[in-house]
């Protein structure tokens, strides 16, 4: 486990915490004596509680002693100030010495009262103006300037003045305010300085942020942290960062759970959503498979042509075919509720928003259905050759195509409103985030548009063969390539951030890639999955790694959530069974 993850799970233990009333952490400094007025109000400095003792737990998964924040209990003695007045009549030597004499017999450790000397001394001090008296103690610091341990006494004496719990002092909000901008780890460490920093450290509302702020969702079901951590969004954090630790560090992986199926055919998609899987094949069948179960559920029989693309809702699947249809299929029991007619040649591509699908076909045209009803809504004419990918966002379709452009559509009145110019051959892969448009070519291109004015806005090149699957993540953009290699680009500023390649790079042609977390998990016709850092582009290990790796074994697809990997894997010389493999890598779920 990391020592971020480490410090999420170190807490104060509500009933060992100390108190700041208990004789046992009350450590009286008898050398740290202060004076004040002439009525010689004197007081010991009280030294803060020492860090507490770390349980058996804390010990073995911190990594690294957190630094004290503050001095939190020094708000807890006395306010001590020092009231000087050059109005106010000078003491006598005797007052003082009556003074200190009674502050030492508070002490648990009297000390020696001062000196005549001394007293005599400061009685002339607190005669002198303000302006004397900076000068004189200026005076006094310059004589003992050649004294290094002369100098740190006056250090720390003075120290512990300018020592504010700002945390404990500022208004609830104001503290949460300043607490918001730090990372979810140091939020962590610090609520382990004292009992009001746990308290003010552990606020529901400041978890949901830091959560939200990293896109990390709720976590509801029972898990191993549910007896560690109160704080619901702190402990779907904890997870989240145990998550992370496992898809890196996780010894051993995950066991592999295989699903076997569509005999020795290829599967052409493939869709995951976190309970089932659909595999579709040039078999003309679909499988739903069951996570729970891990057995094949339903197989979805109806075409008469091989499966090549596929979405999936909640309770629907969506899937176009070489037989020229599109099938609407209930998930839950199997049944084709729509056979959607139109198209005169292969249907090659899908894009679901909502209850609209968009349909992409070898016949050169885009169509527009919704779902629910059956029911053709658009068509879209323009492109002169096949068409091979689609996106919708519920405004505009961009299309495309083998005739080397891409179309921008509003497809409720059926227009096409920009034809981006500028591949020298066919298209293969878009995507699109509702502002850019993002489209790989045979032409070993990457090129990024802006879609509202249909210009180009950046060429990606270095990629040196076909690009087959894109990711766009912000203005992080992912590519995989027949190349064998996999780029990190920065679509803003249009500069390859890293390559992944080295000794540790795919072997022969990327097949897909996806971004989950902070990592890069990409497939390839080597028979491998490999995991990529992507903030730094370096490999991480093999996730996948087929018997017959070298010898005709691939993935063809891939789908990640955050919490587990599924692979469509096989063989094209019959080296490899066709199949399915899952990687579960959630070990915080406590399964009921």
């Amino acid at each position: 486990m990391t020592s971020e993850s480490a410090g999420i799970l170190s807490s104060p233990d509500r009933s060992s915490s100390p108190s700041l009333t208990e004789d046992n952490v009350l450590d009286y400094c008898t050398t740290n004596q202060m004076f004040t007025d002439f009525a010689g109000v004197m007081s010991q400095q009280i030294r803060s509680p020492g860090k507490r003792s770390l349980t058996i737990e804390e010990s073995l998964i911190t990594t690294n002693d957190p630094k004290r924040v503050c001095n939190s209990n020094f708000r807890e003695q006395l306010d001590l100030e020092l009231v000087l007045s050059p109005a106010i009549a000078t003491p006598s030597p005797s007052v003082l010495s009556c003074s200190f004499n009674t502050i030492d017999s508070l002490s648990p450790s009297p000390c020696t009262p001062l000196s005549a000397d001394v007293l005599n001394w400061l009685s002339i001090f607190l005669a002198m103006s303000n302006d004397e008296r900076s000068r004189a103690t200026e005076a006094l610091i310059h004589t003992c300037s050649t004294n290094t341990l002369q100098l740190n006494h006056i250090k720390n004496q003075i120290e512990p003045y300018f020592q504010r719990d700002f945390i404990r002092d500022l208004p609830r909000e104001l503290a949460l305010h300043v607490l918001k901008y730090l990372p979810a780890n140091d939020v962590s460490r610090a609520s382990r300085t004292c009992r009001s920093w746990y308290t003010t450290c552990s606020d529901v509302l400041l978890w949901k942020g830091i959560c939200h702020r990293r896109k990390i969702p709720l976590k509801p079901l029972p898990t191993i942290f549910d007896n560690t951590i109160d704080n619901q969004w702190k402990r779907s954090y904890a997870c989240h960062k145990h998550l992370e630790y496992v898809w890196q560090h996780g010894q051993p992986l995950p066991e592999p759970l295989v699903l076997r199926g569509h005999e020795d055919f290829v599967i052409t998609c493939l869709q995951f959503d976190g309970k089932r899987i659909v595999s579709g094949s040039d078999d003309n069948t679909l499988k739903i498979w069951s996570i729970a179960g891990g057995k094949c559920e339903q197989t979805l029989i109806g075409h008469n042509g091989g499966v090549w693309c596929s979405e999936m809702t909640d309770d629907l699947i969506v899937s176009g075919s070489t037989d020229r249809t599109i099938r609407v299929w209930n998930i839950n029991t199997g049944v084709c509720q729509h056979v959607l007619y139109g198209h005169t040649s292969t249907v090659r591509c899908l894009a679901l928003h909502g209850d609209i699908v968009v349909s992409g076909s070898r016949d050169a045209t885009v169509r527009v259905w919704n779902i629910r009803t059956g029911g053709r809504l658009h068509m879209l004419s323009g492109h002169t050759a096949a068409v091979r990918c689609v996106c919708y966002n519920g405004k505009y379709v961009v299309s495309g195509a083998y005739d080397h452009t891409i179309r921008v559509w509003l497809p409720d009145q059926e227009r096409c409103v920009h034809t981006l110019e500028g591949h020298s051959n066919r298209v293969y892969s878009l995507v699109f985030d509702g502002k850019h448009i993002v489209s790989g070519s045979l032409d070993c291109m990457i090129r990024v548009w802006d879609v509202e004015q249909g210009t180009c806005i950046h060429q990606l090149t270095g990629h040196l063969s076909l690009t087959s699957g894109m990711q766009l993540r912000g203005n992080i953009l992912v590519s995989g390539n027949a190349d064998s290699t996999v780029k990190i680009w920065d679509i803003e500023s249009g500069k390859c951030l890293h390559t992944l390649a080295g000794r540790n790079k795919h072997a022969s042609a990327v097949t897909w890639v996806q971004v989950v977390m902070n990592y890069v998990v990409s497939s390839g016709d080597d028979g491998t999955v490999k995991l990529w850092d992507l903030n730094t582009g370096d490999f991480i290990r093999n996730l996948v790694y087929l018997e017959s790796a070298s010898s005709g074994g691939v993935v063809w697809r891939i789908k990640c959530t955050d919490s587990a990997l599924v692979c469509a894997a096989g063989s094209r010389n019959s080296t490899e069974d066709t199949k399915v493999i899952m990687l579960d890598f959630d070990r915080t779920t406590i399964c009921s």
